[in-house]
C-alpha cells in the first residue's frame, strides 16, 4: 500500500478556504429529513439510512464506534410485530403500567419530523421497538456518546455540568428550536430536535420547541423511574435525567458499527491520525473513498481545510492551524466526522 504526502502550502490552503466557503454544499448532502422537512441535518455529514418494521426510513450517522439514528423514532410496532397501544385519553394514559405511545398533541401531523412519544414501559420492552440489529440506547451508548465530544460531562451527570456535549448533537438554527438554541453547531450529525412531551398525568407540553429529549433503556435503580437524555434551547448542556415511566418523549435507535456491514448501512472505512511531534495527519481511507473530498472544519462546522483523498493512506499537514479542536470529514455514504484535538 503506497503512502502519499500530501503538504499544503499556506496559499494553496487559502484558495482551499476561500472556496470551500463558497461551494461547501457541493460536496455534502441536503439538510432534509428523510419524511421531507428541510434544514434539519448537518450538510457536512454523509448519512447512512435504515427502515423500521413499519416502512420508514430513518437517517443514520457514525458517531466514534457506533451508529446512530439521526431521526426521531416513529415506528407503531415492536420488532416482533406486536402493536404499540395508541392511547390518546389522558386518564389511560396516566394509569399505563405497560407501553404506550401518540403523536404530540394527539395529532398526527407532528410525526414529521418530530417523531412519535413513546413512555418508558416502551424503551424497555425485550420486544425492542427498534429495526432488527438496532436497540434502544443504554446509559452506557449515551455515556459514550456525551463523553465523546466533552471528555468532562461524565455522561451528562449533574455532577459534571456545566458541559458543552449538547451543543455539538443539537441540531443548528431556529426553524425548530426556540431562541437562542445555544451553541448549536450539530457537528456530530446527531440531528437532535425539540420534541414536546406528554407528563405522567397525560397532559401535553405546552410548546414543543424547548427541549429534545429521549429515552435510555435503563431504569433508574428499582424505582418508578427511567434515565433520559434533555438537551434544551437555553443551553448546550448534555444532561442525563429521570422521571416518571409514564412520561412520553421520543425515542432514538441505536448499534455497534460492529455489527454492520457494508452493504447493510454504507459504512466506509474512515480514520484519522495524528502525528504532533510533527504536526501531520495522516487519514486512511477505504478504497471507495478515493477521488472523494475531505473536510476539516472547527467547532462551529465552519470548513477550514479541503482536498481530494488520493491514497488510502494520505498525509497533511496542519501546522498552519492553531490548537483547537477541530473535525474531519470524508465525502461518502456515512462516513463518520473524526474529532481531532491539536494542543
Amino acid at each position: 500500500m503506497k503512502k502519499t504526502n500530501y503538504k499544503l502550502s499556506f496559499s494553496t490552503w487559502l484558495i482551499l478556504v476561500l472556496i470551500s466557503a463558497n461551494s461547501f454544499t457541493a460536496f455534502s448532502q441536503t439538510s432534509d429529513h428523510s419524511c421531507g422537512e428541510i434544514n434539519v441535518h448537518n450538510t457536512a455529514i454523509s448519512n447512512g439510512q435504515v427502515s423500521d418494521i413499519d416502512g420508514n426510513t430513518y437517517k443514520t450517522v457514525v458517531i466514534d464506534d457506533l451508529v446512530w439514528f439521526s431521526e426521531n423514532l416513529k415506528v407503531t410496532r415492536f420488532q416482533n410485530g406486536d402493536n404499540i397501544p395508541n392511547v390518546s385519553d389522558s386518564a389511560t394514559w396516566a394509569g399505563l403500567t405497560g407501553p404506550g405511545m401518540c403523536s404530540y398533541q394527539n395529532d398526527t401531523s407532528y410525526d414529521c419530523p418530530y417523531g412519535k412519544l413513546y413512555n418508558f414501559f416502551v424503551a424497555s420492552d425485550s420486544r425492542n421497538p427498534c429495526p432488527k440489529g438496532w436497540r434502544v440506547p443504554s446509559k452506557l451508548d449515551y455515556d459514550k456518546l456525551i463523553d465523546y465530544y466533552d471528555s468532562t460531562a461524565n455522561g451528562g451527570a449533574p455532577s459534571s455540568l456545566p458541559n458543552s456535549a449538547g451543543g455539538f448533537l443539537k441540531s443548528s438554527g431556529l426553524r425548530f428550536w426556540r431562541t437562542p438554541n445555544t451553541n448549536a453547531s450539530n457537528i456530530s450529525g446527531f440531528s437532535a430536535i425539540p420534541n414536546g412531551g406528554r407528563n405522567n398525568a397525560g397532559v401535553f407540553s405546552f410548546t414543543n420547541n424547548s427541549a429534545a429529549s429521549y429515552w435510555y433503556s435503563t431504569q433508574l435503580g428499582t424505582g418508578n423511574m427511567g434515565f433520559f437524555l434533555e438537551l434544551a434551547y437555553s443551553q448546550d448542556y448534555a444532561v442525563r435525567n429521570a422521571y416518571f415511566r409514564q412520561y412520553g418523549i421520543c425515542i432514538r435507535c441505536v448499534t455497534d458499527l460492529s455489527t454492520l456491514s457494508i452493504d447493510d448501512n454504507q459504512v466506509h472505512l474512515f480514520s484519522v491520525y495524528h502525528d504532533q511531534s510533527n504536526d501531520l495527519i495522516t487519514i486512511n481511507a477505504g478504497n471507495s473513498l478515493l477521488g472523494k473530498t475531505f473536510i476539516l472544519s472547527d467547532l462551529t462546522g465552519r470548513p477550514l481545510l479541503m482536498g481530494e483523498v488520493l491514497s488510502e493512506n494520505m498525509t497533511i499537514s496542519i501546522s498552519q492551524l492553531p490548537a483547537g479542536i477541530y473535525f474531519v470529514h470524508c465525502e461518502g455514504i456515512n462516513s463518520e466526522a473524526i474529532k481531532l484535538v491539536k494542543p
